[in-house]
């Protein structure tokens, strides 16, 4: 049924795994369609109360695969891929957890913007890479991150491009914990399973109030406006050659 993504739903709780571990699960057009299918499902299964995102072979994702951003790539599909993927995450009434190991960058750093719980091995590496690659940034974290993690803290992320660890996303609070590496999704379904003992109704109602006012909307509106000005960057010749040093792994 997906060709980017592997789906497990039992006992109430729907694993969706990032499968494409030849490119560290980076996402391209194919996956933001899966991922979005996906999350629409489980939100919309009588069988499924808490949802769980993960990455095969020990990296959670590399972000955007970014030979789609590249002349000849598609721009549109991305565009449409990120509008859809955080306009379903802001809308999503069920639990979000993550599970992260090895590397999350761009948007797999991003996600914890929208997810409410989250683990990741202690040596997993973050990065919000994009002033390093020359476009915006992206999800929601040019509004969403300072809200969560202070704005001198979010600006030295957006601005330098630089790692971050475990246990930095921790003193934020940006992650539950820093577990033992290979044992983020151990964590996570015991998680998930300690949330099926309560009423799912209270999880959802809990998760909705504590959203600010108009959340999707706001959601939605800062994602375009990124967007925007990540489109506009992409034209640049000086963001396609650092695309195109990043592919060659000189970036």
């Amino acid at each position: 049924m997906y060709q980017d993504i592997l789906c497990d739903v039992g006992d109430s709780i729907a694993t969706i795994t990032l499968n494409r571990p030849d490119v560290f699960n980076a996402i391209r057009v194919q996956t933001y369609k899966d991922i979005i299918a996906c999350l629409q499902d489980c939100e919309q299964r009588a069988d499924v109360s808490v949802i769980i995102l993960t990455g095969a072979a020990g990296k959670f994702c590399a972000g955007n695969d970014l030979s789609d951003l590249l002349p000849g790539g598609d721009l549109a599909g991305v565009q449409q891929g990120v509008a859809g993927i955080f306009d379903t995450l802001a809308a999503m009434q069920k639990p979000l957890i993550l599970a992260q190991e090895g590397v999350a960058v761009g948007i797999g750093a991003n996600l914890l913007l929208h997810a409410d719980l989250a683990f990741a091995g202690r040596s997993i590496r973050y990065s919000l890479p994009f002033s390093k690659i020359g476009v915006a940034a992206e999800g929601g974290s040019s509004v969403l991150l300072k809200e969560a993690i202070g704005a001198k803290a979010a600006a030295d992320l957006l601005l330098t491009g630089r790692f971050f660890s475990a246990e930095e996303a921790v003193n934020w609070g940006f992650i539950n914990a820093a577990v033992d590496d290979g044992s983020a999704l151990e964590h996570a379904v015991s998680a998930a399973k300690a949330l099926l003992q309560n009423s799912q109704a209270s999880l959802r109602a809990i998760k909705q109030l504590g959203r600010q006012e108009n959340h999707r909307q706001r959601v939605n509106a800062a994602v375009k406006a990124e967007m925007d000005a990540f489109s506009e960057l992409l034209q640049t010749e000086e963001t396609q050659m650092r695309i195109k040093q990043v592919l060659k792994g000189k970036g």
